[in-house]
């Protein structure tokens, strides 16, 4: 097989999906390329993440009347000296305050996970179509950053897997590039530690490049101040 019919088996072969003989062919292709390896990580770990999302199992309705009956009140009386029932009063107001900030909080976490996750699975639907297409972005910096794209349906995301921080007074901005003209795609900073993954919806069969600037935080600028630091065919 060719290189590019390899590759568009990498999300199969991420998923086990594959035929004994095919994933020998992927194996073997594997050990000679220096591109389908990262993707292949990057496909793996998005599988890994959607598999261990969490399953809701309802408990059975005999432990659920046990936990009722052992958290019953009791029907019994205690006195609390006034002084004692104001610090306690204080205190459970403290913590219902921290219980609201946790469940906010935890609120927060919720919806950035499910945000990552459906751009992890919009990236493997992407790679799984028969016209996907991968340009390695390169430049002044030494950065792990892809753009995926179909220019069929008009689907496209940017994968960065190592990039520094800007710093706080900057953001990068990404540009689609369309002869001499850019166009802001949106500003972003890295994910330390972890992949981020931003979708892209354009008609790419307008443009021929995508870059990568540094330009001022919080949004950017209307045209790129600065020399790009990354940019890619498409």
């Amino acid at each position: 097989m060719t290189h590019e019919a390899l590759r568009e088996l990498l999300p199969a072969y991420a998923l086990d999906a594959l035929t004994a003989e095919e994933a020998r062919e992927v194996r073997a292709h594997l050990e000679t390329c220096d591109r389908c390896p990262g993707e292949l990580a990057l496909l793996q770990e998005t599988a890994t993440r959607l598999a261990g999302a969490p399953v809701q199992v309802p408990p059975p309705p005999q432990l659920r009347e046990q936990i009722l009956a052992a958290v019953r009140p009791q029907p019994s009386v205690v006195t609390i000296p006034r002084g004692w029932a104001i610090g306690l009063a204080a205190a459970a107001a403290a913590v219902i305050v921290v219980a609201a900030l946790t469940a906010a909080r935890f609120g927060q976490q919720v919806a950035q996970l499910q945000q990552r996750i459906a751009a992890q699975e919009q990236v493997l639907a992407i790679l799984a179509g028969p016209t996907a297409q991968t340009s390695v972005l390169a430049g002044s910096i030494e950065a792990g950053v892809k753009f995926v794209y179909d220019r069929t349906r008009g689907q496209g995301a940017l994968v960065v897997t190592d990039l520094q921080d800007p710093g706080r007074q900057s953001v990068y901005q990404l540009w689609l590039v369309a002869g001499a003209v850019p166009e802001s795609a949106g500003v972003f900073r890295p994910a330390p530690g972890r992949p981020l993954v931003i979708p892209v919806r354009a008609d790419f069969t307008r443009y021929q490049a995508v870059a990568i600037s540094i330009e001022r935080a919080p949004f950017g600028a209307a045209q790129p101040t600065t020399t790009p630091i990354l940019v890619g065919r498409i």
